[in-house]
């Protein structure tokens, strides 16, 4: 499969039987666009009791910075059916020349178990989130690291095409379990000195190798695992826990790799190790002790920031409508201003209107001429102008009324109406002159 269309058609036939098959693929293809090197499959995946079921699984890498260096870890995403809001069940799948380092986030396994993981929440969580913090926290400790031909026997080779998974059938696990008598990690020099077992007959003068970190228990997330077995996040479950099984390669069913021999320490080296002075051992935990909490410290910084981060655009958003409201409340005060003023002015001119019927009432007879009474004699000639300009109007347009029903001839008609028009016309220049000396706008 080339690109998006190969993806958008396999997820499609492969997320038929999902409940959520929609936001699943809209889920994948995101991850797909940001990690280029993850491809789609279909497989069984075999659970802790032995249930099978078929799931879609995102394998390929994910590139991890490590001491400025960046390495491509391989890692298998199994997708649970009722994804996007159950949290997928993740494994680190280390190659023939990798070893699993087992420590807080990942079992010998390969099983990894993040707060993220714990903490799933759709759609607050996705796959895209998921691989960041995976990457940032395969970059402060690493998962996997490359066999040593210095070390012990290598595991033996797997078939071609096979998978570093435990097989249904049983038998040893290819990687060594956190209780077993081998160190999972090869020497670090031709000079470190073997220890003896963990169930030798005598106990070496300083603890066996642990992870850095012991596992942490986390909350179980508030949906549940979709009545899938062993597939919750409920606690970090005993380093015992099996990978899927796998039918990518003919002939897997009936293989078992055999388990690597380990050196006998000798009473030199036993002795060289009781060595080791109290002081050393007490610098060696406070060491631990000091990348422990600086670790757990850099989760609840990075946890605190996520949690400002959101603080801050949520009181971005409330100022912002703090803003908004203010200047609307302005607006509206303004408004109610300017309506108190309208009804002040309406007040005033009721009143007004009031008081003219009131005194129009006790009036019995009143002359209309002396009704309307000027200020000034210029106002009293433009006014009287204007009414005389008016009624030839009105005697223009009887004039023509009667022309068309025929009471006067078309000759009486055209006399009467220029003497009325040359009248018209030397009382309306009268009513422009006196506009201008009142100092009125002209009419248009």
């Amino acid at each position: 499969m080339a690109g998006s269309q190969g993806h958008d058609a396999y997820l499609r036939n492969a997320l038929s039987k999902y409940q959520y098959p929609d936001l699943a693929k809209r889920d994948i293809l995101q991850a797909f666009s940001n990690f280029k090197d993850l491809r789609p499959n279909v497989d069984s995946f075999v659970f802790n009791d032995g249930n099978r079921k078929e799931l879609l699984c995102l394998e390929g890498t994910i590139p991890v910075t490590y001491r400025g260096t960046t390495y491509n870890i391989p890692v298998c995403l199994w997708l649970l059916e009722t994804h996007p809001y159950n949290p997928p069940m993740v494994y680190v799948k280390p190659t023939a020349t990798m070893q699993i380092k087992p420590g807080q986030h990942v079992d010998a396994n390969g099983r990894v178990y993040l707060p993220y993981l714990h903490e799933w929440r759709h759609p607050q969580s996705d796959l895209f989130g998921l691989i960041q913090i995976m990457g940032i926290i395969f970059g402060e400790n690493p998962p996997v690291f490359a066999k040593k031909t210095g070390g012990p026997p290598p595991r033996p080779g797997y078939p071609p095409g096979g998978l570093p998974y435990p097989l249904p059938g049983g038998g040893t696990p290819p990687y060594p379990m956190q209780n077993s008598s081998q160190t999972p990690y090869p020497p670090a020099s031709t000079g470190f000195m073997p220890m003896p077992s963990v169930g030798g007959p005598t106990n070496p003068p300083y603890p066996a190798y642990q992870p850095s970190y012991p596992p942490t228990s986390y909350p179980s997330a508030g949906a549940g695992s979709g009545g899938y077995p062993g597939g919750g996040y409920g606690g970090y479950p005993p380093q015992g826990s099996s990978y899927p099984a796998t039918s990518s390669y003919p002939g897997s069913q009936g293989y078992q790799p055999s388990q690597p021999s380990f050196a006998t320490p000798t009473t030199a080296a036993m002795q060289q190790s009781a060595a080791i002075s109290d002081e050393q051992i007490r610098l060696s935990l406070v060491s631990a002790v000091e990348d422990k909490m600086r670790r757990r410290l850099k989760e609840i910084f990075a946890q605190a920031q996520a949690e400002m981060d959101a603080l801050k655009k949520t009181q971005d958003d409330l100022n912002n409508g703090k803003t908004k409201l203010d200047d609307m409340i302005s607006r509206l005060r303004a408004e109610q201003n300017e309506v108190g003023r309208s009804l002040e002015i309406l007040t005033e001119k009721d009143n007004e209107i009031r008081e003219a019927l009131r005194k129009m009432e006790s009036q019995n007879d009143l002359n209309i001429d002396d009704a309307v009474v000027t200020t000034a004699p210029l106002y009293k000639q433009l006014m009287n102008a204007f009414a005389e300009e008016q009624s030839i109007e009105d005697a223009i347009y009887y004039i023509g009324e009667a022309l068309r029903k025929g009471v006067i001839d078309l000759d009486v008609f055209l006399k009467q109406v220029r003497e009325l028009s040359r009248q018209q016309f030397m009382l309306r220049a009268l009513i422009q002159k006196c506009r201008q000396k009142a100092g009125l706008p002209e009419i248009g």
